[in-house]
């Protein structure tokens, strides 16, 4: 269990870094569509292993192969796009209370892509799909729920400065996996 554990931990990560800069934007979203993106982001995180572990059943190493440029290019793209933003002069004038379903499924399944792998490698530690599954769900919803209203609170100090460095923060994290994959 507590393999599982430390494997929750490390996929929720990208996640939470993610809920962070989404809450420093989006500081005024309700309770409701905050729980909603944390439900989002657990379900696509718990799913992807799923669909590793059962695409590496069939094709071993196809998903290590690129996982890592499919985060990197989606994270980067949503990093940039955030500083992008951040130097708007008139982006305050959109309607900042609500980040938008795309935009949400964009950067969950974005932080998810790496989970895909990791889901080829379940078989030979995890006797129990099902529950690390759950864990990993429960857990990154947890964290999701906890970025997102810390984001909220560092938003409202410090407004385009926090949403520069989450786009700073996503960037890094693709660059991360993308390097990481290319070192091993």
């Amino acid at each position: 269990m507590l393999q599982t554990l430390i494997l929750a931990f490390s996929l929720s990560t990208d996640a939470f870094a993610a809920s962070v800069a989404k809450g420093a934007r989006f500081p005024t979203m309700g309770f409701a569509r905050i729980v909603a993106i944390a439900f989002s982001f657990g379900l696509l995180e718990a799913c992807a292993p799923l669909v590793g572990y059962l695409l590496g059943m069939q094709f071993a190493g196809a998903i290590e192969a690129f996982d890592h440029w499919i985060a990197f290019t989606i994270l980067g793209f949503l990093g940039g796009r955030m500083i992008w933003m951040s130097f708007e002069e008139n982006a305050d004038e959109i309607d900042a209370t609500m980040p938008t379903v795309a935009a949400v499924f964009a950067t969950a399944l974005g932080t998810s892509v790496d989970a895909t792998a990791v889901g080829v490698s379940l078989a030979l530690f995890s006797d129990n799909i099902p529950l690390t599954l759950v864990t990993i769900g429960a857990v990154t919803l947890t964290m999701t729920l906890i970025g997102l209203r810390l984001g909220g609170i560092i938003g409202e100090r410090t407004g385009k400065w926090a949403e520069r460095i989450g786009g700073v923060g996503l960037f890094a994290i693709g660059t991360k996996i993308l390097v990481s994959h290319l070192m091993a």
